[in-house]
Order: structure tokens, then sequence, then C-alpha cells
């Protein structure tokens, strides 16, 4: 999730009224297509579709990542992809293929969250999209039960921090922010972090309008400075399942330079016959050097390629440059699962708006697991899961 942007190609039911806030080009349900936006306009509301991490006060090149917003009018490109039934059967999670080492998880069997693996995010600052909950480390926001992790939002006036939890400002006991829900944001940053390898979800989605879930990376120390230069990796994100029909998921990138100047390039996928609300799934995604793959139930889908994307970053003098080889998507990312309220992409699209009768909805995990490709654990290459009919997202040059 873009905490400062979401998908801004991602259209739902109404691809007028989301032109209208993203400044995009969607295309029909099950046609596959590309569509490329010009540049950012430099309006900081965001666009739907991402979650971003960034410290919008800072871009140096070094510079851990705050949390910022997608800015509307950002470059991007999508693709739409309808899967083959073959893809919809629903696996247990286990590795596909043959290379892969399970090196982290998290299967949840205890009574607890495991505070050795996760670490509560907890703020009222609306994730940089005007998202309208404030993330607690209550119980009744997420907590562990019959072997699954629940993730829950619920409506009702909950008070936290203006501020997000990197933000040099930020203070636990600041209470000067109240919204009308609250959620859970969870992260593993500082107890896992890697650079290239597979990363399984099993979840059940949230159903009903406003509802936005993030299952996504951002890089732990933002070697190339501040959101999105450092980059960013949504594995699966969901809006609004459900409403008007709405069925689809997204696999995105976010890189580029520092908001306003991010772009991002992404496809959506519906599962054959199924609905991410309905029942479990697992999505997945494949990072090597120079390459990164998207899954849904072992179905490959899409893929990305250095070739279409970049990074632009202050060398610590004032000059811009352009990163070199995977550039940057060549260091250590962390994960993050999150489930929204409202903002600017579940907000303004769809029905619009939020519908307070739909909650408390929840995102249920039944595991989370990291493999490593044991044929060459430093690049990632060697163990890649290749469809058939994945789509190859065209990607987006940089600026001359």
């Amino acid at each position: 999730m873009l905490e400062l942007h979401r998908h801004p190609w991602a259209t739902m039911t109404s691809i007028a009224a989301f032109a209208a806030v993203a400044g995009c080009v969607s295309a029909p349900p099950g046609e596959a297509t590309d569509a490329t936006t010009g540049a950012a306009s430099g309006d900081d509301a965001g666009v739907g579709g991402v979650e971003t991490d960034a410290d919008a006060t800072s871009a140096g090149p070094s510079t851990a990542s705050g949390e910022p917003t997608a800015s509307a009018g950002t470059a991007s490109t999508a693709a739409d992809v309808t899967g083959d039934p073959s893809g919809s059967d629903g696996s247990d999670g286990s590795a596909p293929g043959e290379g892969w080492t399970l090196v982290w998880s998290d299967e949840f069997d205890g009574d607890a969250i495991d505070p050795t693996r996760w670490q509560h995010e907890v703020n009222c600052w609306g994730g940089g999209n005007g998202e309208q909950q404030c993330y607690t480390a209550s119980p009744d926001n997420a907590f562990v039960e019959g072997g699954m992790l629940h993730l829950v939002a619920r409506s009702g006036p909950s008070s936290g921090p203006a501020v997000n939890d990197d933000d040099p400002n930020y203070d636990p006991n600041d209470t000067s922010v109240t919204l009308p829900y609250s959620s859970a944001r969870l992260r593993t940053r500082g107890m896992g972090d890697w650079t290239y390898g597979r990363v399984e979800v099993r979840a059940r989605m949230p159903q009903g309008q406003g509802t936005w879930t993030g299952v996504w990376m951002l890089p732990t120390d933002g070697v190339y400075g501040t959101w999105a230069a450092s980059g960013e990796i949504d594995i699966v994100e969901t809006v609004n399942l459900h409403v008007d029909g709405e069925d689809r998921l997204y696999g995105t990138l976010h890189y580029g330079s520092y908001w306003p100047a991010n772009v991002h390039t992404g496809a959506e996928y519906r599962i054959p016959g199924a609905n991410p609300a309905d029942d479990f799934h697992d999505y997945a995604m494949e990072w090597e050097q120079g390459e990164i793959r998207w899954y849904v139930d072992d179905h490959h889908y899409a893929t990305q390629r250095a070739d279409g994307w970049y990074t632009l970053y202050d060398d610590g003098t004032g000059q811009m440059i352009e990163g070199q080889g995977a550039a940057p998507f060549d260091q250590s990312f962390h994960l993050l699962l999150n489930l929204a309220v409202g903002g600017a992409w579940a907000g303004n699209v769809n029905a619009g708006g939020i519908d307070a009768s739909v909650f408390p909805q929840e995102m249920t995990i039944d595991h989370v697991r990291v493999y490593q490709c044991a044929a060459d654990p430093a690049t990632g290459l060697g163990c890649a899961t290749l469809g058939d009919d994945a789509v190859l997202v065209p990607g987006i040059d940089p600026p001359p």
C-alpha cells in the first residue's frame, strides 16, 4: 500500500470517477491493456492503490523512509489480466518448484502476535491518503485466534498520534487526532528484512465500500532516499470487494524519484469464478535481481523487469543521478500487513465514500512464509516459477 499514493490506474466501477481523482486510464474488465499517464502534478492528494512510507521532509540518498502519499497524476502503467481456471483451485501454500528454502515464517499457531516477528504501527496519520482509521495495538484490531491472524477494522472514534511512527516528531502519547474508525497495521522492519526471495501470504480479504487491504514491502534503510526513490513492492491489494461486483486484486511497483516525481506500474487480476473476500487464496511474489513476479494460487499472472523501472536520487551534493542495475529493488525490504478504511483510492471508486454499515470487517491471514533461492541467495536467480500466460507489464522510462 502506498502511504502517499494508491494505484491511480485502478478504476473499479466508474472509470470516469476514478480518472477525475487520479488522472488515469483503465481497461474494461477482462481486457488486457497498458496505459501511461503524464508526469506527477505535484498535488499531494492520494490517488488510489498503494500505501507508501516516505518522509516528505527529506530526500537524501540514505534517508530512512517515512510514509508519504501518492500524488494525483503520477505516471502509471497497468495491465488487466483475467486468469486461467487452472490457477483458481486454491493451493495449500506449499512452495512451488524446486530450490526454494524457507527462511522465515509465521503460521500463527500460538495465542498472541509474536513481538519478535511483528511490530504494531500506532498512529492516526491516515497513511498520507486521507484514510479514516487510526492504527492501534489493541487486541480489538489485531489478534491471533484459531491458528490465524485477524486484522479487524471497526467503526467508532479512535485517537492517537498525528504523524507516522517513523516521523522524528512522533510521540506515542499524542492523542491529538481522532478518526471515526480503528484498525491495525503490522510490519517486520528490523525483524524480517530481505533482499530477493519469495514471499507467500495465504489470506481472506474483507468486503464492502471503504475497505482497502495491503500486503506489501518497503525498503528498510531507504538507501536511495525517501519515497518513492527507494521503491515499494505491493504484493496484493484489494478495495471495496463485492461492491457492484468488484472482484479485482492488484500487484504494483512504486519507484521513480521523490514524491511528487514518483511513478508506478502494475497489473490487476481476477481469480476465475471467485472473489478474494469469499475464501482463502495464496498471494505470492518472487523477487530476483532484475525481475519481480506476481502469483495467485501459484498462477503466475504478471512480471516486471529492471529495464522498466528506475530511480533518480540526490547523490548528496544536490546532483540528481540515476541508479544503476536493478536499483531501487536491490536492497533490503520488510513486509507490511494492513487494513485501511476509506482514503484516496477506496473512498473514490465503486459506490464512493465509506459504508459504515459493513463494519466490522477483517483481513484474515492463515500464514506468512518467506523463501530464499538456494541456487543463488545473493541474486535470487535460479528458482523462478514461470507461467505461460503471465503479462509482462510495460515500464516507464526515466525523464530525459
